[in-house]
């Protein structure tokens, strides 16, 4: 930052001036002419660390800079990893100044609190000592738990305290606990909690209170305690979006209950816990907006309420079907948990089925699926697929009649995404498409079928990503575009990885198809 102090200059004219043709620039400092509240309110707005080096400017500006009502510590761009090492040598003056400005700090009133002593891949790191590509421990800045337990500590102290951001993640959390008072600070607005230091305290406290609370991200290291999270959102009677992010989760019950939420995101990430399934989720949030849902594997148990807000649904699981030897899985309850998880969706507007999830058509019959999947009536973008290192793809072992069901119950679907092509290149070695569902598939392809609804009057645009121009990939294109009366456009992106032809001839090949629709552009990228 440049911290040159450049004086405000403002041209002062008066009558006698003009009349004399003795017009001048007249320099006028009018950062020293505002009032210290107005003052102590623009340097506010700057990282504590820029606010100290412009307060070293000017005496007015030393004067007030220990009244400054929001502090912004950010360790950055400090980084301890072993492999990319930078700046390591700047962190004892990191940690100097952080306890300097604590006490000079002169306010009675903090609006916000920043403290930021972790990397910036924060959520790439496991949080109780895991390597992670060849990550170390040592990789962590170093804090003792007595300081970092003060700084944490010091704005509950003072009054107004509105936003409290933490990002903590220490190579030794040792006995580091979060202070529970964070927990009854009734002026709090937004809460984020990023930490691998201890919840223990919290756990045992005998109530939340945090009735202004509108905003929460919750990410820590182990959430033992079935039930903190369901304590902790009845405690919050205004809250809005809530973003819930354990990493080593013990708890094996998920209860939310909440009039007031808008926004959810769930997001387990439990990688040495993938065997069990035995999790509980209940939801009951009637007004929610957008539900995104991230897990290694499918819970066993959904108990959640119909949301007729929900605009927005994207849900991703890890694996599921390749491993249901190990978790007694079979197509009767499989079938059931993916009900149960869509049929309160069924207002949702725009969907995203990633990751594992859509293997589930392949242990669920057809008939099955048209008889129990619920209608979605608003629904107008649906995306499905693979992403996010999922090890199957849709289509690498579910057949093309396994999306009718889908298309079925979407009357109104203007949009069909693939995150993936119709299979994928890679996972189609990992998983080969046996011979007799892809006898099933040539025969389906090859008959004609009653169109779906939304396929004849609403769906206007076909996205397939990563297109390998494979076998599957280039019969199923045709037949999609045979039975979409109403498409607008298709849109292929091509795999930059993969040896497909040029862009040319590529879509050369595709609008000598025959299309349905007469309409319907054809776009190659």
């Amino acid at each position: 930052m440049d911290c040159s102090f450049k004086q405000c200059t403002a041209t002062c004219t008066t009558a006698r001036d003009v009349q004399n043709h003795n017009v001048n620039e007249i320099l006028v400092d009018r950062l020293t002419n505002l009032p210290d509240e107005l003052l102590i309110q623009i340097i506010s707005l700057l990282p504590t660390k820029d606010a100290a080096a412009i307060s070293a400017l000017s005496r007015r500006f030393r004067r007030v800079f220990p009244l400054i009502t929001s502090l912004d510590f950010d360790v950055s761009p400090v980084s301890f990893c072993l492999k990319h090492p930078y700046a390591t040598e700047r962190y004892p003056t990191f940690v100097s100044f952080v306890d300097t400005v604590l006490q000079v700090h002169k306010s009675r009133y903090l609006t916000k609190f920043r403290l930021k002593v972790s990397r910036e891949d924060f959520n790439a790191v496991y949080f109780d000592g895991y390597t992670f590509i060849g990550c170390q421990p040592s990789c962590l800045p170093d804090l003792k738990p007595p300081r970092l337990y003060a700084w944490i500590s010091y704005p509950l102290t003072l009054c107004g305290l509105r936003e409290l951001d933490l990002s903590i993640l220490v190579s030794e959390p040792g006995d580091s606990q979060l202070p529970p008072a964070i927990f009854t600070c009734e002026t709090l607005e937004v809460l984020k909690l990023e930490v691998n230091i201890g919840l223990d305290h919290v756990f045992t406290m005998p109530t939340y209170r945090l009735p202004n609370l509108k905003s929460l991200l919750l990410s820590a290291s182990v959430i033992s305690d079935d039930g903190f999270l369901t304590r902790l959102v009845s405690s919050c009677p205004v809250l809005e979006d809530l973003t819930f992010k354990p990493s080593m989760n013990v708890a094996k019950i998920f209860a939310i209950t909440s009039s007031s939420l808008r926004r959810l995101c769930l997001l387990p990430n439990c990688p040495f816990d993938i065997g069990d399934n035995s999790a509980c989720v209940l939801i009951s949030t009637p007004n929610l907006e957008y539900l995104e849902y991230y897990d290694i594997i499918l819970p066993n148990c959904y108990n959640i309420t119909i949301m007729k807000c929900l605009a927005k649904a994207v849900l991703e699981f890890k694996e599921f079907l390749q491993f249901d030897e190990i978790y007694g899985l079979n197509a009767e309850n499989v079938d059931q948990m993916l009900f149960n998880l869509l049929r309160p969706l069924s207002y949702v507007q725009h969907l995203s089925l990633l990751g594992c999830l859509t293997l589930v058509l392949k242990c669920v019959d057809e008939k099955v699926l048209n008889d129990h999947l619920p209608l979605f009536s608003n629904l107008k973008h649906l995306e499905l697929g693979a992403v996010g290192g999922a090890v199957n793809s849709y289509y690498s072992s579910t057949p093309l009649f396994g999306l009718f069901p889908l298309l079925n119950c979407s009357p109104v679907l203007e949009t069909l995404v693939f995150a993936e092509e119709l299979v994928d290149g890679y996972c189609a070695r990992l998983c080969p498409f046996n011979g007799e569902a892809q006898e099933l598939e040539q025969e389906f392809v090859s008959k004609d079928h009653e169109i779906p609804l939304s396929c004849r009057y609403h769906l206007k645009r076909i996205v397939i990503k990563k297109y390998y121009r494979n076998e599957r990939g280039v019969g199923m294109v045709p037949f999609l575009l045979r039975k979409a009366v109403a498409l607008e456009k298709l849109v292929i992106f091509r795999n930059q990885v993969s040896s497909i032809p040029d862009e040319m001839t590529v879509l050369n090949s595709l609008k000598s198809l025959p299309r349905a629709s007469i309409n319907c552009i054809i776009q190659v990228r």
